[in-house]
């Protein structure tokens, strides 16, 4: 067990790990990640992984577009494949959303995203098994897709080690040390490890860990996500596009073996509080029906699939549905980046980059951090929650 270091992140995600892989990279000294269980155990490893490249909101959509860049060159980066898949991706919009949806598609256009607004009909040419009739405006997006959650951060994991970071599994943080309004370190079982910058990527447990500090725990709250699968019938066509269905509050992506996996984008379904101790990772009846029911309204043929095992995953959910990310203002040397709800995958690079680079005391990354700063909440300037149901 190391006993000092330059730098502290508190877990193993995908999140953490690509932090201290952009921290090892700027030369900024011993960088130590301490995970509790193992590497992606948490949040991470039960990603839907989706890569969207669509926000209402112009500070996500830039992470989004950076993120993207650092993916699309993946394995030139970090020596390694992520497993990225374009399947393309389509945001359908009702008569309803489609003045913000028009809006965002031109917040993307400004970020860099390839983007364009599709009308019923032209969507209808580019996936005929979808039912449009609905629709009043489709996004699309034609780079959208997914990665595999475990292979990148397997391969995060990996370069970081050759740049010298230490990752101790295992290894549960008990108390932070501070001193003089700055933090020292922090107490594991295994010991101490003193540090004079700490950052918390917990996750799920980061308001449990921020309380455990003394400190406000920001609004935050985990919840427990499922996912449904279904496989497509022989004669469905080719695999669907990734889709963010507004009107039917739904998303889906294609997966290898002719697989569907989906889930619900409205609020007050599959995003029930829990304490991340009592995650129990099934998914009931109940919202399979809720899912499935809207998913064959817009792919009719899926009606003759077959429902495969899904999962749940843990996401960790900030008052206005944006990550946190940034200094803790009462502890000097104290970060988090948490809060991502349901949007932490998909800009994990741009985030590892960013942080590292606002720990570094780079003013690009300081700016455009700056509205997803912890303190927005206490200083009455929450970011505007989306039109679109839970989606960033």
């Amino acid at each position: 067990m190391v006993k000092t270091a330059d730098v502290v992140i508190i877990g193993g995600g995908v999140i953490g790990v690509s932090i201290a892989y952009f921290l090892a990279r700027r030369g900024f000294g011993r960088i130590v990640v301490l995970e509790q269980e193992t590497i992606g155990a948490g949040s991470t490893g039960r990603s839907v992984a989706s890569i969207d490249l669509f926000s209402h909101h112009p500070a996500a959509v830039t992470l989004q577009a950076r993120a993207y860049e650092i993916f699309s060159q993946f394995e030139e980066i970090f020596g390694a494949e992520c497993g990225l898949i374009t399947t393309g991706l389509a945001v359908l919009a009702g008569p309803e959303q489609a003045a913000a949806l028009n809006q965002a598609a031109k917040l993307a256009e400004a970020a860099g995203i390839t983007c364009q607004l599709l009308s019923p009909d032209e969507f209808a040419r580019l996936e005929p098994a979808a039912v449009v009739d609905d629709l009043a405006v489709a996004y699309y997006a034609p780079r959208g897709g997914y990665a595999d959650p475990m292979l990148t951060t397997n391969a995060v994991v990996a370069a970081a080690r050759r740049a010298g970071v230490v990752i101790e599994q295992g290894c549960k943080v008990t108390h932070l040390r501070h001193a003089g309004g700055r933090v020292t370190g922090v107490d594991t079982p295994a010991g101490a490890v003193a540090a004079p910058v700490v950052v918390s990527a917990a996750g799920p447990w980061s308001k449990h860990l921020l309380k455990l500090f003394g400190l406000g725990d920001l609004g935050l709250y985990a919840c427990e996500h499922p996912v449904i699968s279904i496989q497509r019938p022989a004669d469905f066509g080719p695999p669907h596009l990734s889709i963010l269905d507004l009107p039917n509050q739904t998303y889906a992506r294609p997966e290898t073996g002719h697989l569907t996996l989906a889930g619900s984008m409205d609020r007050s379904v599959g995003y029930e509080a829990i304490e991340p101790e009592n995650f129990h990772g099934q998914v009931t009846a109940a919202y399979t029906f809720w899912v499935a029911e809207r998913l064959v309204q817009r792919y009719p043929a899926l009606e003759a699939g077959q429902l495969r095992q899904g999962w749940s995953g843990l996401m960790t959910i900030s008052p206005d549905w944006q990550p946190v990310l940034g200094a803790l203002p009462t502890v000097a040397g104290l970060y988090c980046a948490t809060g991502f709800s349901g949007q932490g995958f998909k800009i994990s690079p741009a985030v590892g980059d960013l942080m590292a680079g606002l720990i570094a005391g780079e003013t690009e990354a300081t700016q455009l951090l700056v509205p997803f700063r912890p303190s927005r909440f206490a200083e009455g300037q929450s970011l505007a929650t989306s039109e679109f149901g839970a989606l960033g």
